[in-house]
């Protein structure tokens, strides 16, 4: 055995720490039954700086490789009683990472090829080179370096795909969580917009609120912006009480709960058994046990209160971060429909205006129309041609403020939805003739044809024959003015789908497409010389349409630009079980 000199072995010295951090001296166990062997190793492994631990035999050797854990076993194969295989099984048993080399003579080969076979790192043979060992023993722990390195990292990427695989699970989870309230705020939100009207629209929201959270008892409070006071505006699970509740108690409730608090953040409430029972303010025997209060809030104004109460387990952090959104979207609707309220309001107040203010304009303009009759009749007053021409252009002009008057007031009752409606079972022919005949004086004048196609076999309608004589004759007189001189005009009709369809066709100059849209607007006209000639109220077709709606028709028109107008309309025949309305309003 040759000695060698001892350069760069340090490096090999030491492996990774228990822990795979700090370093310490690698541990080396020899096993040989040779004092000789053993000292050589033991003075060149020592000078080396291993933590150096000999065996004298195989049972040695196993009691001593579960205490000192070693790093490398350089064992002999041949040992009497356990053999050096045996001792490297039991070590790979212990630890299967450690590096075991067999030390054998030559006439043993095949036994160190064996043991290699099985899991040993490598061999040396008797007689043997130290400087063969020092290479042999540092690649062996080298080795063993590099596996201790590897299972600290493949540790520490388990660890972070573990982490890792966490966090993905509460991403999805957060994801499908979002998904599922922006669908339900979604779903929730056109339930809510179904109605415009304030009370349904209320307790839409408190009903959805209470269906969002599990919680029995939901209630809205408005505020009132002259008084800043709050007052129950609709409830879900619980009774409201009357009118006459007592003022002082409604404020006791209300400031014990901090309802009244213009603080914009949503507050949580769970009350202690022991604690005084608190009752929430307008509702009929309802104790809070647990509380959440979300101010209904919009632009940066607090119109009112969404108080929900008594869920059983209390309200976590995600009720109140999920209602809290669904609070900004009722807010809103709340506001729409106050708004909505408002405008129904005021189109009320002014429908009744209008309709007071004409028909005190008719009574006088009724009277002077007579008046300017009488003026006019030859058997009582003898007139020059200039006041005969006077008196025709102030009876005219009457004549045009009646109808525009009488207009507005149909109007203002068709939006009011006071037009008294008589509907019943009739034939159609007999309001076409009566249309007909009031517009005779008109065509005639104007030198115009009017052609009657109504099919043999129409069905009879269920209609209000004074309104629908009106229709006729609005759409005759429209007809009438948009023709040429000896024109022609043609009324239809003819059974179809369960309907008829009546047409009041003209040929004069026609609609262009872009003013169709215009022509069932209140107040609107087609803007052209001719229209502005022909004059008009502009309420003359949104009349039409609003009493051909209420028979369940419709109306619309078919124009070409230089080859005429048809305004067509549809109305049930009796068959069809139209609803009969209850009489005159």
């Amino acid at each position: 055995m040759d000695p060698k000199p001892h350069g760069s072995a340090s490096r090999a010295a030491a492996v990774p720490g228990a822990d795979g951090e700090g370093l310490e001296p690698a541990r080396v166990l020899v096993v040989d039954d040779e004092p000789s062997v053993v000292e050589v190793f033991r003075e060149f492994l020592s000078g080396e700086g291993y933590a150096l631990s000999v065996a004298l035999s195989g049972e040695e050797a196993v009691r001593l490789i579960p205490e000192i854990k070693p790093d490398l076993v350089l064992t002999d194969i041949n040992l009497p009683g356990l053999s050096g295989l045996e001792v490297m099984r039991f070590a790979k048993r212990e630890d299967p990472e450690v590096a075991v080399i067999v030390v054998t003579g030559y006439a043993s080969a095949s036994t160190a090829i064996d043991a290699l076979r099985e899991g040993a790192y490598d061999y040396v043979t008797k007689p043997f080179d130290l400087d063969d060992v020092q290479q042999i023993v540092e690649r062996g722990i080298a080795n063993r370096r590099l596996k201790a390195i590897n299972r600290r990292l493949v540790g520490e990427l388990r660890q972070k795909n573990e982490i890792l695989q966490h966090h993905e699970q509460e991403l999805r989870e957060k994801v499908r969580l979002a998904t599922w309230q922006m669908t339900k705020l979604y779903e929730v939100g056109k339930e809510v917009s179904a109605n415009l009207e304030l009370a349904p629209r209320l307790q839409i929201i408190c009903a959805k609120a209470a269906e969002l959270v599990g919680a029995p008892v939901v209630v809205v409070y408005l505020r009132n912006p002259e008084t800043e006071r709050l007052s129950v505006g609709a409830a879900h699970g619980a009774e409201l009480l009357g009118a006459d509740e007592d003022e002082a108690r409604f404020v006791e409730a209300e400031q014990s709960l901090g309802l009244a608090s213009s603080d914009p953040r949503p507050v949580r409430r769970t009350l202690p058994g022991s604690a005084a029972a608190l009752a929430l303010p307008g509702l009929a025997n309802v104790s809070v046990s647990t509380l959440m209060r979300l101010p209904l809030t919009t632009e940066a104004k607090m119109i009112g209160v969404l108080v929900l109460a008594n869920k059983p387990d209390g309200f976590s952090a995600d009720d109140e971060a999920f209602l809290a959104l669904y609070a900004s979207q009722a807010a809103i609707a709340v506001v729409n429909s106050q708004l909505y309220e408002h405008m129904k309001s005021l189109d009320r107040l002014k429908s009744e205006f209008v309709a007071v203010v004409s028909h005190e304009i008719r009574t006088p303009l009724t009277s002077v129309k007579g008046a300017i009759e009488l003026l006019s009749d030859d058997r009582y007053f003898h007139n020059n041609e200039q006041q005969a021409k006077l008196l025709t252009i102030g009876h005219a002009n009457a004549e045009r403020l009646l109808v525009l008057i009488n207009d507005i007031l149909d109007f203002s009752k068709l939006e009011s939805e006071s037009m008294p409606m008589n509907i019943e079972r009739q034939r159609l022919e007999p309001v076409v003739q009566q249309a007909a005949h009031h517009m005779r004086t008109m065509l005639e004048e104007r030198h115009l044809q009017l052609e009657l196609q109504l099919a043999p076999d129409l069905p009879d309608l269920m209609l209000d024959s004074i309104r629908l004589a009106q229709v006729l004759t609005n759409l005759l007189s429209n007809a009438a003015k948009f023709s040429p001189p000896h024109g022609r005009i043609e009324i239809t009709a003819e059974p179809m789908d369960g309907l008829v369809r009546i047409g009041v066709r003209d040929h004069g100059e026609g609609i262009a497409p872009a003013d169709l849209p215009k022509l069932f607007r209140k107040f609107s006209q087609v803007d052209s010389s001719a229209t502005r000639k022909a004059g008009g109220t502009g309420l003359g077709l949104v009349i039409c349409k609003g009493i051909v709606e209420k028979h369940s028709g419709k109306i619309w028109v078919e124009s070409t630009p230089g080859l005429g107008s048809t305004f067509y309309f549809t109305l049930p025949v009796a068959d069809r079980g139209l609803p009969r309305p209850a009489g005159r309003r």
